[in-house]
This record gives structure tokens, sequence and C-alpha cells, in this order.
């Protein structure tokens, strides 16, 4: 380790290169800078009120809480080691369980794009003595220049709070448009996720309705007094609880029924598809959702391992790998947080396949056998043979 990445190790991260791009890409932009898409809408019309949205985000955010892991570190005994209660997985229990703070980390990345975790320190300063997830809709980098282009994080909400880049780890899904920021997966399906919630909002107005369809009213001679009174009147003799009472106002009113079908009403179709959008962009087959008409997968079980595999397993490796490299600085036996993906068993039968053929490629000398490790999410050996191909004379 370089004295500069040492000196850099001290503040919790490595320092950012000095970059002139950096400059250009900070000038003239603050803490309001952010604003193009509004993380708070998005909790409230994608997370709380679209029911496909909610329930993929939850399935995924669950699945990744309760996925096993380990920590490996370094033994001056016995070379690397794994254990079950180093002290960096202990700062995921303190104020609630493993499970629930890495749900409520993954469910801010999801549905805003971004996710933060506080690092509560000592009084001293070197050693942390807990994790708190930060409400991301109310957080935002403070930017600085080139040398430094994030200088810390401010948080808004009743008060306002701000902490250094060490005390914050950030874990978020690369936006094109705003460097500095994340990009949610509610906002390519921001269309979709209103056109399916305006798909229920129809039917539910169908439905308290009493099933019927819009009209429009006419009559000769009425003053505007007299129109009002008829439309109160119909709304009071409509509804669920009273679609089979007969509809009676006036006299000389004609009544035309829209071109819209109560069969069309039901907007069906634009609901399934948008439905199985949401789900099919956030990583998670419908069919995991007792959608029988979505066959992808020849049955759950195999839709449950594509679930595991393509969505929640690389994004808990991320988001482990994020927090390990926050925290390693503040021990001093270089620990690394890992998935114990042989404990996973749901995805058992395709992980021993994976293993007998990484192992014909390390016996075949086409891969040595920290490349087949690494492949497998293992940690690579210290042993200077596992980086050899192992070729038979």
């Amino acid at each position: 380790m370089t004295l500069s990445e040492r000196i850099g190790s001290l503040f919790g991260r490595k320092a950012a290169m000095p970059s002139r791009l950096y400059e250009a890409m900070v000038w003239g932009s603050g803490w309001e800078g952010y604003s193009r898409w509004d993380k708070q809408r998005l909790i409230e019309q994608a997370y709380e009120r679209n029911p496909a949205f909610y329930a993929a985000t939850n399935l995924i955010a669950q699945t990744v809480a309760s996925l096993p892991i380990y920590v490996e570190a370094r033994s001056s005994v016995s070379g690397k080691v794994q254990s079950q209660d180093h002290p960096m997985l202990s700062l995921m229990e303190r104020d609630s369980t493993r499970a629930e703070l890495i749900q409520r980390t993954v469910l801010y990345y999801l549905v805003t794009g971004e996710a933060y975790l506080q690092i509560i320190k000592q009084h001293d300063g070197h050693r942390p003595l807990g994790l708190v997830v930060v409400p991301s809709q109310h957080i935002n980098p403070i930017y600085g220049d080139y040398k430094a282009p994030i200088q810390g994080y401010r948080y808004r909400e009743y008060g306002d709070v701000s902490f250094t880049n060490d005390e914050i780890i950030y874990f978020y899904q690369p936006d094109l448009r705003q460097y500095w920021h994340g990009l949610s997966a509610g906002v390519p399906l921001g269309e979709t996720i209103d056109l399916n919630n305006a798909g229920i909002t129809w039917n539910k107005n169908i439905a308290v309705a009493g099933g019927m369809p819009p009209v429009i009213a006419k009559a000769q001679g009425i003053t505007k007094e007299e129109a009002n009174q008829l439309r109160d009147s119909w709304e009071n003799q409509s509804g669920a609880n009273r679609s089979h009472r007969l509809k009676i106002i006036s006299e000389n009113l004609t009544l035309e029924k829209l071109n819209d079908k109560p069969h069309d009403s039901e907007w069906s179709q634009a609901l399934l598809q948008t439905m199985r959008m949401i789900f099919m962009s956030l990583g998670v087959s419908s069919e995991l959702m007792n959608d029988a008409g979505n066959k992808t997968y020849s049955n759950y079980q195999e839709a449950r391992k594509a679930l595991y595999m393509e969505a929640c397993i690389p994004l808990a490796r991320k988001l482990y790998g994020t927090i390990t490299r926050s925290l390693q600085t503040f021990y001093n036996d270089n620990p690394k947080i890992c998935l114990d993906v042989d404990a996973i068993e749901a995805i058992q039968e395709d992980r021993g396949l994976a293993i007998q053929r990484l192992q014909a490629a390390v016996t075949a000398g086409l891969i040595t056998p920290n490349e087949a490790r690494q492949e497998l999410g293992y940690a690579t050996l210290d042993d200077p043979a596992a980086d050899s191909l192992q070729l038979k004379p």
C-alpha cells in the first residue's frame, strides 16, 4: 500500500483521483441541483400505490436479506479464516436484525435508485458501532471541486444534518444523465406504472359506480342550477350498493352512453401487460406471483432459481462489496463479507453443474484454480500454485 493510499485509508476510503473532468461536472451544482426525478414521488406512486412494483421490490429485498453470509479475514496463524461472528457482521445487528437492515437498504435502492447507510462511530472515531439506514429521499451530495467532487452529504427533513464522506456508505444504480446520483427502476417504468395505476383506478371507479359506464345527459331548456341538481340526483342514486335500483331523475332527459363497453372498460389486457413489464424490468418472473398465463419457465422452481441467479445474488454481491470497502479500513485483518452460495438450497442443482464444469476446465489446464474460485464467488488462495495452470506432463 502506498503512502497516499494509507493516508486515504485513515479517512475510511481512498481519495478521489484529481480529474479536471470532475470540476466541469460539479461546477454550479448544489444540493438543490437534483430535481429530474423526485424520489418522494417514486415512493408514493410506485412503491406505495402500484401492487406489482410493491410485490416485486419486496420479493427481491426479502430474498437478498435472507441470503447467508460470512466474513473471510486474514489470520496470522492459519492464513484466511471464515467467521460467522466477526465484528463487521455485528454492526448490522444493533438497532435491528441484519435481515431488516438489508431489506430496508435494498428497498430504497430499488425504489429510489440510491441507498445510504450511516456508519455510527465510537467517540474516538477508530471503530464503528453500527449501521443506520438513511431515507434516501431526504439526502443528497454536497458538491466540491476536481480534487474532492463530493465533499459530504446533507440530510434535510425536519432538520438539517451534514455528514462527511467517511460516515456514509453510498449504494446506487448509475444514472447516465446525473453522474452523482442513482437511477430508480421506477424512472424507465414511469409510464408503465402510471398506465397500470390508471387501469386499476378506472376499474375501481366503474365498480364503485355499480358497473355503470360513463354517460352524457342532455336536456333542453334547463338552467345551470337545475343541471347541477340532476347530476347530484344521479350520483346519489348510483354506486355499487344501489346498482340494482332503477334510476329516475327527471322528465325530458336523454341519456347517451359513450362508446366504452363495460368489457372494454376493464382494461384487463393493459393491466396484465403492464404488470408483466414491471416484473420483467425488475428481474422477477410474474410466474412467481401466480401469473398462470406467463409460462416463461418450465416450472415454479426454475423461476425461483432465475430470481436468485439473475437478480438477487448479483445485487447482494454488489451491496456487500460496497459495505466491505467502506468498513475494511476499520479493521486490521482485511475482512470481506462473502455470500455463502453453497448454503442456498434453491440453486444447488445448478451450482453442482457449475462446479463440475469448472473442475473439468482446471483439470484440462484451461483455467487456474483461482480463476475457477472467482467464478464461483469464492475468495482466491494465497498459494502461488493456485494461480498456475494445472498442466499434466
